[in-house]
């Protein structure tokens, strides 16, 4: 009788360490694999340089592409970044924009760029110079801007 509970016992316990496995196998296999940094960072300039091309071309199809849907900065939504960067499309001829190219502070799946930027727009002649801090958030492996865009620019 005894032999025939540890044997019970045993085949219990082996059972559920195959259970515990099975479990942490299917939690890991839903977990992001890790990204190298130098492939975010390449994520990253990617989105900032279709950002510039995006304003230098006017192209405000393309603009929106880089844009988290979910955008949301200090009450900033969207809608509201969209609208002034179309403001600025219509009311300039000619925008080139320039900015600096710093690397980006990677977190995981978030990344911060502090940098200055520029706008010269022309007929005005105008020229437009701010610091800038975006914030930028991975979404099923592409990069999105999720903040941190200056509105109310005067071309």
């Amino acid at each position: 009788m005894y032999h025939a509970n540890y044997t019970n016992k045993n085949a219990l316990n082996r059972f559920t360490q195959f259970i515990c496995a099975l479990i942490a196998l299917v939690i890991l296999s839903g977990c992001e694999v890790e990204v190298p940094v130098e492939e975010s960072i390449a994520g990253v300039d990617k989105i900032l340089a279709i950002r510039k091309q995006a304003i230098d071309n006017k192209d405000l199809a393309l603009y929106k592409t880089i844009l988290l849907p979910d955008y949301s900065s200090s009450g900033v939504l969207y809608e509201n970044v969209i609208s002034d960067i179309e403001r600025i499309f219509a009311t300039s001829d000619n925008i080139e924009f320039i900015y600096q190219k710093p690397p980006p502070t990677i977190a995981m799946n978030s990344a911060r760029v502090i940098h200055m930027i520029e706008y010269r727009f022309t007929p005005s002649g105008k020229s437009t110079r701010i610091r800038e801090t975006i914030n930028l958030r991975r979404v099923n492996g592409k990069w999105f801007i999720s903040g941190g865009i200056i509105l109310g620019l005067k071309p």
